[in-house]
């Protein structure tokens, strides 16, 4: 063979070689995700996905009519498939499970078979979105946060109706192991403020969320009474009742008929109304006195609604307290009388007793005499 027929056949094989349009393909971290490839199917088919990193990594490749997988990168180990049913028809797309930041970057997808050769690009980026954001009022400061979100997210604040009651702003990002931020910020507000309300939005370039607390005016009972704690809900909601911060009441997802109570409280909780509402039945200050929450998650918002409920003093043991007071008063003057008159009685007795006594005389006065 001269050097022109190996010039020829390579040019020929060149030419063979089918060059694709390039596709974009967003994934949700720890999410599945198909990276799309198509091909004019034939007889041989020859598989081989690999990421363009600098170098070449090996993905994912299949010949012979079955994966061949002995040359895979470790990184994507038991996390690549194929759509086997389908080669045949021409679909060469890989499914890639449990997507990490490492996934991102450039991807081949090679196609040979008995006719020609195909080369098709996808670049894969990661997207970790905004899951939910918590919001909580101790003493006077509300803090907010939200964690596992990619790209780098940003936090601002509402207050209303009044900001000037803000006194400090704070907020913290951190990256964890895995590459994913958590985001905290934090206003330190005016003490004992009832009348504004405050609002956090947590945001990046693909999703946001935003979180609001509302202080409900003090609220007041009996021991051993209902009370009705209110709560503004609309539309289709996941609600979650709490006391002091940690001690779940009861939830209720959205469609579920009746909310799941904790043991505890199933003997205080007396309804749940339609808007969010609880009615519940209080029994003394220690066991009942403190911060209840309403929070209201909906799709992109939540809601929360923080009391904080005082138990009066039982009246009745007042009563009962100050009955057995009044009643001890004239005992204790009866008896502090009885007292005083036997000690007169005493000092009396010992006087009469002083004067009949013979005089004793002075032995002086015999030998005078």
């Amino acid at each position: 063979m001269t050097a022109q027929d190996r010039v020829l056949i390579q040019t020929v094989v060149l030419l063979m070689v089918i060059v694709q349009g390039e596709t974009q393909v967003g994934c949700v971290f720890g999410g599945s995700c198909v990276l799309p490839c198509r091909f004019q199917p034939n007889s041989d088919t020859i598989l081989h996905w690999v990421k363009k990193n600098g170098e070449n990594v090996q993905v994912h490749s299949y010949y012979k009519d079955q994966d061949q997988l002995g040359y895979q990168d470790p990184l994507y180990k038991g996390r690549t498939s194929l759509f086997l049913d389908q080669i045949s028809g021409g679909n060469a797309s890989l499914r890639l499970a449990r997507v990490n930041l490492q996934d991102q970057g450039r991807y081949l997808c090679y196609t040979s078979t008995s006719q020609d050769n195909q080369e098709t690009f996808v670049t894969l980026t990661v997207r970790a979105p905004v899951a939910r954001v918590d919001i909580v009022l101790v003493n006077n400061t509300v803090t907010c946060q939200s964690g596992g979100i990619y790209p780098r997210p940003q936090l601002t604040w509402s207050v209303s109706p009044r900001p000037a009651t803000v006194l400090q702003n704070t907020t913290e990002v951190h990256e964890d192991d895995q590459g994913l931020y958590d985001i905290s910020g934090s206003l330190r507000t005016v003490y004992n403020d009832t009348e504004s309300t405050y609002s956090c939005s947590v945001q990046n370039e693909h999703s946001a969320r935003k979180a609001t607390m509302r202080q409900h005016p003090p609220m007041q009972s009996g021991p051993k009474s209902e009370v009705l704690l209110p709560c503004n809900a609309s539309g289709l909601y996941d609600i979650t009742w709490t006391f002091n911060h940690d001690q779940t009441i009861l939830r209720k997802q959205a469609g579920q008929e009746k909310p799941q109570v904790e043991p505890e409280w199933q003997q205080h909780v007396r309804e749940l109304s339609e808007s969010g509402s609880l009615l519940l039945y209080v029994t003394s200050s220690a066991k009942s006195e403190g911060t209840y929450r309403c929070t209201l998650r909906y799709a992109d918002e939540t809601d929360v609604t923080r009391i904080e409920l005082k138990i009066l003093e039982d009246p009745s043991e007042e009563g009962s307290y100050r009955t057995h007071y009044l009643l001890s008063i004239p005992f204790l003057l009866v008896i502090l009388s009885i007292f005083v008159i036997i000690s007169l009685y005493i000092k009396q007795r010992k006087a009469k007793e002083t004067q009949h006594s013979p005089q004793e005389k002075n032995p002086l006065s015999v030998i005078r005499g």
